[in-house]
């Protein structure tokens, strides 16, 4: 493989807090959630790419499953806990929409929920077919909107209501379009990529306090986040108590609140 940047194993680029007290950990409750389905798309033991692999969650579970993992990230401080979970995998920063691996190296792709935040997904698509073996197996996992989604609805419904004027909509209005199957097939086609399955997770958040939801989503989800960080602090608190209301009033459970936000899984193949 051609590689332009490798983090090696002795590098120590923890100059954060652990991801698993951040936003981004707490996020995790939902998404690991997926890792199982993901995974059962592919045969075991594979020369697989996790892309956009962030802290590792995905890479980690593959690795003990046996699968050969390699993980790319943007961010050197993610990956440096990523190979926490996961020592005996390897690690490298790069561009998911420029990738540093030779043509058709990899069986399989894999991308739990990265791939919808990046600026140019069809770059990324053609991207992930190019450093795949013809036949290989690319599973892709996306928050589904507000369409389907109980979480986002919430959440952009809310800013809809009591956001700031020119704040009500988040800039990031195709994030969602891996999670339709219309437009995911379309956009695998353009890469290609054909898509076999399209299928939906059932993946939910558990709550100790009702407001959490926009504290995840502030802290949690780049584009989400801005959206909410951006608004004036009168307008924060009304979107805040306008959550947490519904939060008490839809998904109460014994114990806590459940808020589901369920997960488009979506399996190609290299053609």
């Amino acid at each position: 493989m051609n590689i332009k940047e490798f983090i090696p194993l002795e590098t120590d680029d923890r100059s954060g807090p652990d991801p698993a007290d951040t936003g981004l950990g707490r996020f995790s409750g939902a998404t690991d959630i997926a890792v199982g389905p993901m995974l059962a798309c592919l045969d075991p033991g594979c020369d697989m790419l996790d892309l956009c692999c962030g802290p590792g969650n995905l890479s980690a579970a593959a690795h003990a499953r046996g699968f050969r993992v390699t993980g790319i990230d943007a961010s050197r401080e993610l990956l440096a806990h990523a190979h926490d979970r996961a020592p005996g995998a390897v690690f490298f920063v790069g561009d998911a929409q420029q990738m540093p691996f030779d043509d058709g190296v990899f069986d399989a792709v894999t991308c739990g929920f990265g791939l919808m935040q990046l600026p140019d997904q069809t770059k990324a698509l053609a991207e992930v077919a190019r450093v795949l073996r013809p036949g290989g197996r690319f599973v892709l996992a996306s928050w589904h909107g507000p369409d389907v989604s109980p979480a986002f609805a919430l959440l952009y419904g809310s800013v809809l209501a009591h956001g700031a004027a020119g704040l009500k909509r988040p800039d990031s209005r195709g994030a969602h379009r891996l999670s339709r199957e219309r437009s995911a097939r379309m956009l695998f086609d353009k890469a290609g990529l054909t898509l076999d399955r399209f299928d939906t997770v059932t993946c939910t958040w558990d709550l100790d306090d009702p407001a959490g939801v926009i504290d995840l989503f502030r802290t949690g989800a780049p584009h989400t986040g801005a959206l909410l960080n951006d608004q004036p602090e009168e307008n924060l608190q009304a979107i805040r108590n306008a959550i947490a209301g519904r939060v008490r009033e839809d998904f109460a459970r014994d114990t806590g609140w459940r808020v589901p936000m369920p997960a488009a899984l979506a399996v190609g193949t290299r053609r």
